[in-house]
């Protein structure tokens, strides 16, 4: 017992610490349309009733999405109540959850394989632990969802295991819960309960027809999030539109050449774990490319997915936790094939982070082998220094990795100016990349001269990724944000109406461009391009601040005065909101209520 604890302890350990150099990071990525711009999440404990009746993206003014994730939302919401704007808090809350899940994970494998295999569940954890390709899920505050998943589908088959030894139906319905709160977390946790037939045939010794059964148990909690998904999304698959900047196999001109480019991608599945480096952000539109099936990495990827199938049943009977390990990697790798179901990426690190633990598994399986070793409760260190030095030597490699590659994720700049290096084909990375210049290094500067020079740095990025991607809608609205930042006005309506041709849908381009014309004194034009933005997002709270300036200048004072409220109300922290709603009330004479807003400006910008 004393021995379980310690390696319990040295677990949680290396995982808390190969992860504390992400605490101070700022937020990345996704962060920004879930957590720090999510007008939702942002009300904190408040908000929580709005984010189970809505879509995942509502909070960031999407009038539709496919994706309903309320679990991750509401802790987010919570974070935020607790520490608003802080992001040190939720980073800190990912490395513990993550060190959480390590020893979780520890504690199931010993369960699951018995304690003469309780080496193998060690070194397996270990591994799993530290294995680099889940930087990107522990490093972005985001990807808490995919922490929550595993450990609370871990959770679950506990909970099944104590229910099947004891009888007792609170443990099942508890297991049955566990599995609800991990699909609310995040859709993919419905792979996790097709594991959970092989976990009791290959271990517990039950028949494959008792399996099923158990198994049908947990339809109820899948149905429950259906049925909730359907009314809150309008169907099972929601409103699901999804651009070749995203899954770049949309484009794909036939049938063959999509299923050859996904088959394709699954090898570089394989390749990561064993290989994970160099490690990148994004591997969308053009970083890998459609490829029909002459491709020999095509077939590769069919000769090692094939192997691994071969194995499963091969090693059934001979080595169970063989087959299971490649069972665990196949079934949750297989909602990211696209084979099967088209999703909103073509590939991504953070998708390898619940499959990487049949990897572990099976990688700890293979470096005990040679040995034939089969450990005691008390671990002899001497009898075991060649599989456990191997793994060390290898938990160190990853480690290191771990570490150095945390250092990009420290913002959208460093995470770019890291990655375009590796990812120089992507119309993403140079999008981000030149958002990362302008953001951190253009706006933060005081000096106009070098703020300039950013700001043409950050051109020539949304340049680059345009000429990758043409009809790269964001890239050319930026490219208009940019320009228009410089004064150069003609340029940056150019930018904005290229941005419209290609997405109509866009309403920061449509504000923005609508901030041009007020530059320019052209109160109408302004006027209908701040309608235009509200009418695809009521909630975008700068078009409402800035279309309530343009009625104010157009002398209406009472609309204005309704549009600056509701900017307040989303934002009710924003000085500028209140200062400009004071002197539209006095320009109405009402001096009383001027001075109300006028005071709470002043007292907001202390």
């Amino acid at each position: 017992m004393r021995t379980q604890r310690l390696k319990f302890f040295f677990i949680f350990l290396v995982s808390t610490l190969i992860y504390l150099n992400t605490i101070n990071h700022e937020y990345v990525l996704d962060d920004f349309s879930v957590i720090k711009e999510n007008f939702v999440v942002k009300k904190g404990f408040e908000g929580i009733p709005t984010i189970w009746k809505t879509h995942y993206r509502y909070g960031y003014g999407y009038q539709n999405a496919h994706l309903y994730r309320p679990l991750s939302l509401s802790l987010f919401a919570i974070q935020w109540e607790l520490a608003p704007n802080n992001p040190t808090f939720p980073h800190f809350t990912n490395v513990i959850l993550y060190a959480l899940l390590c020893c979780l994970v520890f504690i199931f494998l010993t369960q699951l394989f018995g304690e003469k295999n309780n080496l193998l569940s060690f070194l397996a954890s270990l591994l799993f632990s530290c294995h680099p390709i889940h930087t990107e899920v522990v490093a972005n505050i985001k990807s808490m969802d995919d922490i929550l998943v595993l450990l609370l589908g871990i959770s679950s088959f506990l909970l099944l295991f104590s229910y099947l030894r004891n009888q007792k139906k609170a443990h099942l319905y508890l297991s049955l819960t566990a599995m609800l709160f991990a699909l609310f977390s995040k859709e993919s946790a419905i792979t996790l309960i097709g594991v959970i037939p092989i976990l009791l045939v290959l271990f517990k010794n039950i028949k494959w027809k008792k399996a099923l059964v158990i198994t049908s148990y947990y339809l109820i909690p899948t149905m429950v999030f259906v049925g909730i998904r359907i009314k809150i999304l309008g169907s099972i698959s929601g409103n699901k539109s999804i651009a070749g900047i995203d899954n770049l196999l949309v484009k794909a001109p036939n049938i063959a050449v999509e299923i050859a480019t996904a088959l394709k991608i699954m090898g570089l599945y394989v390749w990561k774990l064993i290989f994970p480096h160099p490690l990148v952000s994004d591997y969308s539109f053009n970083q890998i490319t459609l490829t029909g099936f002459e491709n020999p990495f095509t077939w590769l990827s069919i000769l090692i997915y094939g192997i691994m199938l071969f194995l499963v049943i091969y090693c059934w009977r001979r080595a169970p936790i063989v087959s299971f390990s490649l069972s665990f990697f196949l079934l949750t790798i297989s909602l990211y094939t696209n084979l099967f179901y088209t999703i909103g990426t073509s590939f991504g690190e953070r998708l390898l982070f619940i499959p990487s633990l049949g990897f572990s598994i099976l990688c700890a399986y293979l470096l005990l082998l040679p040995f034939k070793i089969k450990s005691s409760k008390k671990l002899k260190l001497p009898n075991f220094k060649i599989p456990i030095g191997l793994t060390i030597i290898l938990c160190a490699i990853y480690s290191f990795k771990t570490i150095d590659r945390n250092k990009a994720w420290k913002n959208n700049l460093t995470l770019y100016s890291t990655d375009i290096k590796n990812c120089p084909n992507s119309a993403r990375c140079h999008y981000y990349n030149g958002l990362g210049i302008m953001k951190y290094q253009a706006l933060a500067s005081k000096n106009k001269n070098k703020r300039n020079e950013y700001l043409n740095q950050s051109i020539q990025a949304f340049i680059n990724a345009i000429a990758i991607l043409p009809g790269y809608s964001d890239a050319h609205g930026e490219l208009g944000l940019a320009y228009y930042r410089l004064k150069n006005y003609a340029e940056a309506e150019k930018a904005y109406l290229k941005s419209i041709q290609f997405n109509k849908s866009n309403a920061v381009v449509y504000s923005n461009l609508g901030s041009l014309y007020f530059e320019l004194k052209s109160y109408q034009k302004a006027k209908a391009s701040y309608e235009n933005a509200l009418q695809l997002n009521p909630n975008l709270v700068d078009a409402l601040a800035n279309y309530a300036a343009a009625l104010g200048t157009l002398g209406d004072y009472n609309r204005a005065i309704q549009y600056f409220k509701k900017a307040i109300k989303l934002n009710p922290n924003e000085a500028t909101y209140y200062k400009m709603a004071g002197i539209t009330y006095q320009n109405l004479g009402k001096q009383t209520e001027a001075n109300q807003y006028l005071a709470k400006a002043k007292q907001l910008q202390r």
